[in-house]
């Protein structure tokens, strides 16, 4: 299934078919869909799948347990880690080696990562290591697998991460819950793994050589924050372009911006995408380009000043381009996250059938901070759009007519002088933006040596990743306080009667804001409300 937009409506307006099992194998592909659904559906069943594939990771194992007793040189199985690979280790002592490794890295610092998060990073954690040139053995994967099926989820800190050797203290804590350790997310609660283990009947599992190293060597923590912010960033695009043609209703814009013929002239994927979604929901919109049908033919000497407007302000009438340029950017992403979920990024990789232990880099996160460094201006832009949208609806000098501040004048009659309906909300969306944009800036050139120079450039792809879902958080919060303006807007413009105008695809969309928020008549707090505008546009 393809994760890029594509330029159909019903892309946008249909439900998706519900997933029921996970499988992973040799052969299916984890996609940014299956995440979605795992963490939206209350958690299909994951299953590891095949045959051909326990036979493969169990001879990849016989194999480095082979090379163990030959007593050769293995990075982080007879030998220490880091800048510590000099220091040579009896194989009887590569066992316990695992188990320090995962207690000297637990260090994390900071809230727990949300349950989602966690989730989705156990889930993408079992598919990399299942891809056979871990080394790691069938009872872990599957102890994996049993932790994903009964929802026990590894709480892991938020903090802790410089990216490269991948995500190494955060997933220590996968590790560590697989053996019983530590805390896990168990029916929504945080509780200590031991305690959830033996309430389910399960036994902790014993990591064995090259296991421990296996979980934590890796990208899996970012690319699942990563993941789970993307899929929303998709909900985010398409929430802005059903407002954005509400707005252009209500005020009476001009629909030239969003004309087939424009983007043809400059064909950008996104663009077009996004402007087309917009002038599908636009009623007559052909009668609506710009054009003056003229009542007289009055000649103008020299100038006349008149209300009628031959263009929109910029946020209306380049909003294709600026959601556009995000859409391209995020099929980019997308395309560079399929790969990220599905690869092997641990070290050393195992070849059991070349007879290759091979030392290498994947661990290093830089195709994750790469796309999460160029989604955060993009997403942040998108709550700058309709931050300045947002501007223009309350504005009675821009509006059109609609009451300053989308106060509730004929309903409030000497009292609309003393209430200021979304005044504050306007503040509070440019408060948002200003932090959003401030947190745009890329973390990867924040490089720092570490681990006694071995580390001495790092990705800085966890963090990249985590300011991605602030910015997303941050956005959300303005796409719902304009979805309550516009709600609002059509309530004081003419108590909903321009809506009666919309057309069949913006008309229930709209009923479903109106059913959700209340417009505001005498000044309340809002702040709830917010809450629970972000929880009905995204959940």
């Amino acid at each position: 299934m393809s994760n890029e937009l594509s330029f159909s409506e019903s892309k946008v307006e249909s439900e998706s078919k519900v997933v029921s099992t996970i499988d992973i194998d040799l052969i299916s592909q984890l996609t940014l869909e299956d995440i979605k659904k795992f963490i939206k559906e209350n958690y299909p069943k994951v299953q590891l799948n095949g045959e051909v594939h326990k036979s493969l990771i169990e001879n990849n194992r016989r194999y480095i347990d082979q090379r163990i007793s030959d007593r050769d040189d293995i990075y982080g199985v007879t030998t220490g880690f880091g800048n510590s690979a000099s220091n040579r280790i009896s194989p009887i002592m590569s066992q316990e080696l695992q188990k320090n490794l995962m207690a000297y890295h637990g260090c994390g610092v900071g809230e727990y990562l949300s349950e989602r998060d966690c989730a989705a990073t156990l889930l993408i954690r079992l598919n990399c290591n299942a891809r056979g040139y871990s080394g790691v053995s069938w009872e872990l994967l599957k102890q994996m697998e049993l932790f994903l099926q009964h929802n026990i989820f590894p709480a892991i800190p938020a903090k802790g991460s410089v990216g490269a050797s991948g995500d190494l203290t955060p997933l220590s804590y996968i590790g560590a819950a697989l053996n019983g350790q530590r805390n896990v997310y168990y029916q929504g609660v945080i509780r200590p793994t031991a305690e959830v283990l033996e309430e389910l009947n399960i036994a902790p599992y014993e990591l064995k050589a090259k296991e421990g190293l296996a979980i934590m060597n890796g990208t899996s923590v970012m690319s699942a924050i990563a993941a789970n912010t993307i899929n929303e960033v998709d909900t985010a695009i398409d929430v802005s372009c059903k407002l954005i043609a509400l707005f252009v209703e209500l005020i009476d814009g001009r629909a030239s911006p969003f004309h087939p013929k424009v983007h043809e002239l400059k064909p950008h994927q996104g663009q077009r995408y996004c402007a087309d979604l917009i002038y599908k929901r636009l009623s007559h919109p052909e009668q609506r380009l710009g054009r003056r049908q003229r009542t007289d033919d009055q000649v103008i000497e020299h100038g006349l000043k008149e209300k009628f407007r031959l263009q929109d302000s910029y946020s209306i009438r380049c909003s294709p381009q600026v959601l556009g340029s995000l859409v391209d950017t995020l099929n980019w992403a997308k395309s560079v996250l399929q790969v990220e979920i599905n690869s092997v990024n641990d070290n050393p990789l195992i070849d059991h059938e070349s007879d290759l232990i091979l030392n290498a880099g994947h661990f290093y996160g830089g195709h994750v901070a790469a796309i999460c460094d160029a989604l955060k201006p993009q997403v942040a832009n998108m709550g700058a759009l309709l931050e300045r949208e947002l501007g223009i609806l309350v504005d009675d000098r821009l509006n059109g007519g609609i009451p300053n501040n989308l106060v509730a004048v004929d309903d409030l009659g000497d009292k609309a002088w003393i209430n200021h309906g979304f005044k504050a909300m306007q503040i509070s969306a440019s408060a948002l933006v200003a932090e959003a944009l401030k947190q745009s800036g890329p973390m990867s050139v924040f490089s720092r040596t570490t681990e006694a120079l071995n580390q001495d450039i790092v990705s800085m792809g966890t963090i990249a990743a985590r300011d991605l879902q602030t910015i997303l958080s941050l956005v959300k919060s303005v796409i719902a306080i304009q979805a309550m303006a516009i709600r609002q807007a059509y309530y004081v413009l003419d108590k909903d009667q321009s809506a009666e105008k919309l057309n069949t695809l913006s008309r229930p969309f709209f009923d479903s804001l109106a059913a959700t928020f209340s417009p505001v008549i005498q000044d309340r707090a809002l702040d709830g409300e917010i809450e629970e505008m972000v929880a009905f546009l995204f959940d």
